[in-house]
């Protein structure tokens, strides 16, 4: 540790899990940090505290790099839980179509705020937004404010509108991507900022091919990520539509794009992602609930990628990363144990292990998203997002196995204390700077300020739950004719 360094915190005694490849695990360390870096790790007690440093005390607990969720739709979190029974083409019928074209920017702004906090209160220190809700560019305003307010890491992902002319964006779209992204490039330029930008491409099979082109190039130009989503592989509904195949056929394949979903793509698909340099996002708890099948890891696996974890959206399910690991690990061991036994035979030693699940929620997001010089491992010089977990419960004690504690045994509530460039977010167990009571007011409020514009179109499904809060008496029934379309996820 360099003594010219100015230590403004310290984390004592912990057991630092820092993900690096070798080195995973240091028992009694001590984690420092200047400014919004990791300084130093040392043996716990080997240096002194200097004066006006403050000290985090992690004795009885797992000190570990923030988690990455390579994948979410913050916006969405205002429509938590009325998706869980539908799948797919459900969801975008009985719901997007009914509710989303009334958001209103305060609406994202609110969406956005609760669910950044959310991933906060979870130990997600850095997620992409992929943010499909542009109706106008206050939408896109709305929706940077509150990520920056929230004081998390993210990437917002700028994508299409999801609008009355839903299908004119959605389904064999003649329309290129918004030209507002532009604008949104200069104010999101500074690469160094918590919040950056990424483009959120529609899958190939959603647009033409001459938008296709254009979408990808613009992108290139304004030197952005692609992110694509829009059920890449996804569900089989329409048949198989290879969508890895038709941006190759224009030479399109472009190293640092990220695929996310990918579940049932041709095996020359997945080689030619590898071969390229993409990376996959996959997102296995929504995926097997919405009806995409089993998630893409196996396959992923068996193609040499290693892929980044992601929630996708809370419409579906729980938002948090401790129960995506399980999924992911559940999901990939019973295939293998199905193939197993229908082969009659039994399966092996597992290959893939509760790390590597770890290092999916964490270096390898950081990779796919294009952060790893600065987050996904506990190192020094990289950014001090930091999560540290309580393992003095009933739920967590005694510790016999950090990284397994973390991939399989952990819940938010174990969620100490939660660090973003060194600020210190959560604190025992309680988010700071935010009147979480107001936050909730401000979602509910628009929440059942769309029940009441869009109620009437509800499929009975979501009519049906709404009426068990009593939610169904701010049903209104007026809603323009409803459109075809709306093709991801």
């Amino acid at each position: 540790m360099s003594r010219q360094s100015i230590i403004a915190k310290v984390l004592v005694g912990g057991t630092v899990v820092t993900g690096q490849t070798g080195h995973p695990v240091l028992p009694d360390h001590d984690v420092w940090l200047s400014g919004d870096t990791i300084s130093a790790i040392t043996p716990s007690g080997e240096h002194d505290v200097p004066e006006q440093c403050e000290v985090i005390d992690a004795r009885h607990a797992i000190v570990m790099p923030g988690l990455i969720d390579s994948h979410r739709h913050l916006w969405q979190t205002t429509l938590r839980g009325m998706c869980s029974d539908m799948i797919a083409p459900e969801y975008r019928h009985q719901l997007r179509e009914a509710l989303v074209p009334f958001f209103r920017p305060e609406d994202v702004y609110a969406a956005t705020l609760a669910g950044a906090l959310e991933l906060i209160d979870c130990g997600i220190t850095t997620v992409l937004d992929w943010v499909h809700i542009l109706n106008s560019p206050q939408h896109a305003d709305a929706s940077i404010a509150a990520l920056r307010t929230s004081g998390m890491r993210a990437i917002f992902a700028h994508s299409a509108p999801n609008d009355m002319e839903a299908s004119l964006w959605w389904s064999n779209s003649e329309r290129k991507h918004p030209a507002d992204v532009r604008r949104v490039r200069e104010e999101l330029s500074d690469k160094d900022a918590l919040v950056t930008m990424a483009f959120g491409a529609r899958a190939p099979h959603l647009v033409q091919r001459e938008v296709r082109n254009h979408d990808w190039h613009l992108a290139r130009e304004l030197d952005l990520r692609i992110v694509t989503d829009g059920g890449i592989g996804g569900g089989l509904w329409a048949g198989r539509t290879y969508p890895i195949r038709l941006l190759q056929q224009d030479g399109l394949l472009w190293p640092g794009t990220v695929y996310v979903h990918c579940n049932n793509l041709a095996p020359d698909e997945y080689a030619l992602i590898r071969e390229s340099g993409g990376y996959i996002s996959a997102s296995p708890c929504a995926e097997m609930y919405v009806g995409f099948g089993m998630p893409a890891t196996l396959d992923a696996l068996a193609h040499g990628i290693r892929p980044a974890l992601s929630t996708d959206s809370v419409t579906f399910v729980a938002g948090d990363m401790f129960g995506t690991m399980r999924s992911t690990l559940t999901s990939l061991r019973g295939m293998l144990g199905y193939k197993a036994t229908a082969q009659e035979e039994g399966v092996g030693p597992w290959e893939i292990t509760s790390a590597d699940i770890f290092e999916m929620a964490t270096a390898r997001g950081a990779e796919a998203l294009g952060l790893a010089d600065r987050v996904g491992t506990l190192e020094v010089g990289k950014a001090a997002d930091i999560v540290i977990l309580n393992t003095r419960s009933v739920r967590l004690s005694p510790l016999n196995n950090p990284i397994a504690t973390i991939a399989l045994l952990a819940t938010p509530a174990d969620v100490e204390t939660v660090l973003v460039a060194g600020n210190v977010v959560k604190r025992e167990g309680k988010l700071v700077q935010f009147d979480q009571g107001r936050v909730v007011d401000d979602l509910v409020r628009s929440r059942d300020w769309l029940i009441t514009k869009g109620g009437a179109e509800l499929g009975p499904a979501v009519q049906k739950g709404l009426a068990s809060c009593g939610l169904d008496q701010l049903i209104v029934p007026s809603r323009p004719p409803k459109h075809e379309g709306a093709g991801d996820v």
